[in-house]
């Protein structure tokens, strides 16, 4: 009985990073990972996948996900053949699905971030020194940067404010990479003003341009109505006319030895921690520095303070009431699931200890040992460019 054989080749792969992990992956794990985001192919994605017999696979332990194509035959270099070749335009676009909000506290990304943009990656690059091994799928090489790799995005229907009026068929909806176009379906001007809506359902996802008599006036990513929360997108052109490092398929429809690793870099927030000691009045504390003279005081408050085993995070009293005592870290501090003191040669973990009496070698005592690190979910943001991560103690 015949048997019917099909080859399978590595055609690209992605790979999600965060400093924040100590593996630089997800949460430490004991039996499966769970990942803070997903990868899930468009529909149209689906539909190119099945066309071009492309299998896509997620291996979650190396936070990969990897994309396989049917090969046949080799050219004379000795580079596998896709078995099924692209067409001119076609792209692979894999929806960002967040499965944890606390992402937006301990990387460094736009803490409020509403559901009219997302976040952009695209193998249209133009750093030709990146790695084939490591290729940046954001704008900037050292990682995601909001500014950089967020784009406005659209539904269905989409809707626009302009400052002049405009006249029937002057306004369109262009699709970037297909160049179809799409007319406004309602046109109100009104004052020298105008709203326009658009019916972009005939159109393929992707970014799209608002052209108003000729000039473009707005740029988004039309969506559609994928059924969910989109966090991102991820679009992989196949493309010959990539440059060569980002490029996936050769002109000759063959595969290099080396595939592209495809990388996107969620580096994790530096943040101020500020501490805020809180006393109850008949705590030790309280009562030894009710009992001293308001020249004693001042001396004792001189001698409190917060120190740790790492000599590149130390603190400075601030704010002090007879009830609350604040403590603010005099540089940013890189949040991290495991905290280790960057100066032991050991690896230490992070030891953060509350003193008094500093430098007298007769007098000085550990008030608190082991000071709770910063919890990611209490981020304060309301005094830019400064973020604060806030720990509350009461003693």
């Amino acid at each position: 009985m015949d048997t019917l054989s099909s080859k399978y080749k590595p055609l690209a792969s992605i790979a999600i990073r965060q400093p924040y992990y100590s593996n630089g992956i997800c949460k430490k794990y004991q039996t499966e990972p769970i990942l803070d985001f997903e990868l899930q192919p468009t529909d149209e994605c689906q539909i190119l996948m099945n066309r071009l017999n492309l299998l896509f696979r997620r291996d979650d332990r190396q936070g990969n996900s990897i994309l396989l194509a049917q090969v046949s035959g080799s050219n004379p270099g000795g580079d596998d053949l896709l078995r099924f070749s692209p067409q001119p335009g076609d792209k692979l676009s894999f929806w960002v699905r967040l499965h944890n909000p606390n992402v937006l506290n301990f990387d460094d990304l736009a803490l409020f971030s509403g559901g009219g943009s997302l976040y952009y990656f695209s193998n249209q690059q133009s750093d030709a020194a990146a790695l084939r091994n490591n290729l940046h799928l954001s704008q900037d090489a050292t990682g995601v940067k909001p500014a950089k790799d967020s784009k406005k995005r659209s539904s269905t229907i989409y809707r626009f404010h302009h400052g002049a009026a405009v006249a029937v068929g002057q306004a369109f909806v262009q699709h970037e990479l297909t160049a179809w176009k799409v007319a406004s379906t309602s046109i109100i001007n009104q004052g020298g003003q105008s709203d326009l809506i658009f019916n972009l359902s005939e159109l393929p996802i992707g970014i799209c341009k608002l052209l108003i008599s000729g000039a473009v006036v707005d740029e988004f990513y039309y969506t559609g109505e994928p059924g969910f929360a989109v966090f991102g997108v991820v679009e992989l052109l196949l493309a010959d006319t990539l440059i060569a490092n980002y490029r996936i398929i050769e002109p000759d429809y063959s595969l290099t030895a080396q595939r592209p690793a495809y990388s996107i870099l969620f580096q994790n927030r530096k943040t101020r921690w500020r501490y805020t000691i809180h006393l109850y009045p008949n705590s030790p504390l309280f009562i030894e520095m009710a009992a001293l003279s308001a020249g004693d005081k001042a001396n004792f408050l001189n001698k409190l303070n917060i120190t740790s085993n790492d000599m590149s995070i130390t603190f400075n009293r601030s704010i002090t009431s007879d009830t609350e005592i604040e403590f603010v870290a005099n540089s940013d501090v890189w949040l991290q699931e495991k905290y280790l003191s960057s100066s032991s040669i050991t690896h230490d973990p992070l030891s953060l200890t509350l003193k008094k009496y500093i430098g007298d070698p007769v007098k000085e005592t550990i008030v608190r040992s082991d000071l709770p690190y910063p919890k990611t979910e209490l981020i304060d943001s309301s005094t830019p460019p400064v973020i604060y991560s806030d720990i509350f103690i009461t003693i």
